[in-house]
């Protein structure tokens, strides 16, 4: 089994951006199984990979009628967050008997986070065998991509990446308050606590953000005291509750990427006032309550202009 390629024009129609990938040995190439075949080309200044999938289906059923599928990707390297490459492609699966081609425009926009297309069951794998169509010839099939148009357009992009290790910092804490009716309006904050090296505050507005009926309540990144660079960002799993004081409690649970420009997150309509303040809920009494934050540190990401 072999290939070969080219990136000349069609003759008599100079100018056009082609790329032409035969195989020899084909039917060598099915006996490997199931899985996609690639090979790399470069046009307009960008690395393209072309694969080429012979056992695709158009459903889960084992039994399905296999495809042949074509997928174009972009190299990482021609891509960056600022800029996403918008390309129109044609795509053959050549009749080399008599040039009644499959064919497929397709159009894509390649960013930093969807850099393949996939061209899905161009033609049965049962029609490109027959040998009375064309496809294959002397075991050879040729796949040809044609570059249509291909713009690059900034974006402004910024990447973020997540990283989730193994390992989950867990902490919690407590906030106090011995007279509710003296809290500090419209905000008030509980004293600083560290997690995972990191410096959180809890942010309270009783009487609401939005919506004076209900109580706000936020969890804040303190990012002047916490110990890692300003550029990393905390994926965090988190659960802000107001404790009953026989039992139980009242909460919501929110997972959140915290970063040096959005510094906290929480909840504009937490609990209706008139119910935090009902004593037979047992969350206020004799003035007397306690909120609780509990965090689960469990991955970090780091923002790329």
């Amino acid at each position: 089994m072999g290939s070969s390629y080219s990136c000349f024009g069609v003759p008599g129609q100079s100018g056009r951006n082609l790329f032409t990938w035969k195989i020899d040995g084909f039917t060598s190439l099915l006996e490997k199984g199931e899985g996609s075949t690639n090979t790399s080309f470069d046009m307009e200044g960008i690395r393209w990979q072309l694969s080429l999938n012979p056992h695709d289906k158009k459903s889960v059923d084992p039994i399905s009628t296999k495809h042949v599928s074509v997928g174009i990707s972009v190299s990482p390297f021609s891509l960056r967050p600022s800029y996403m490459l918008q390309a129109r492609f044609r795509i053959f699966i050549y009749d080399q008997k008599y040039g009644k081609h499959t064919t497929r425009e397709v159009g894509h926009t390649y960013l930093t986070t969807s850099r393949t297309l996939e061209v899905t069951c161009m033609v049965p794998l049962q029609t490109l065998e027959n040998p009375s169509f064309g496809f294959l010839v002397n075991n050879t099939i040729a796949i040809g991509v044609e570059l249509i148009n291909l713009k690059k357009v900034a974006c402004n992009g910024i990447e973020r990446s997540t990283f989730i290790p193994k390992n989950i910092i867990s902490g919690s804490h407590s906030w106090y308050i011995d007279d509710f009716s003296q809290l500090k309006k419209p905000t008030a904050y509980s004293e600083p606590f560290e997690i995972g090296g990191y410096t959180w505050r809890l942010k309270l507005q009783p009487e609401g953000k939005l919506n004076k009926n209900y109580m706000s309540i936020y969890l804040e990144l303190d990012k002047s005291r916490s110990q890692h660079p300003p550029s990393e960002g905390v994926l965090v799993e988190f659960d802000l509750s107001i404790k009953k004081q026989a039992s139980g409690a009242y909460r919501g649970k929110s997972r959140f990427i915290f970063s040096t420009k959005t510094t906290g997150w929480g909840y504009a309509e937490f609990i209706k006032i008139e119910e935090f303040l009902d004593p037979t809920n047992g969350y206020l009494i004799k003035g007397t309550c306690t909120f609780e934050a509990t965090l689960n540190i469990f991955g970090f990401a780091i923002d790329r202009a």
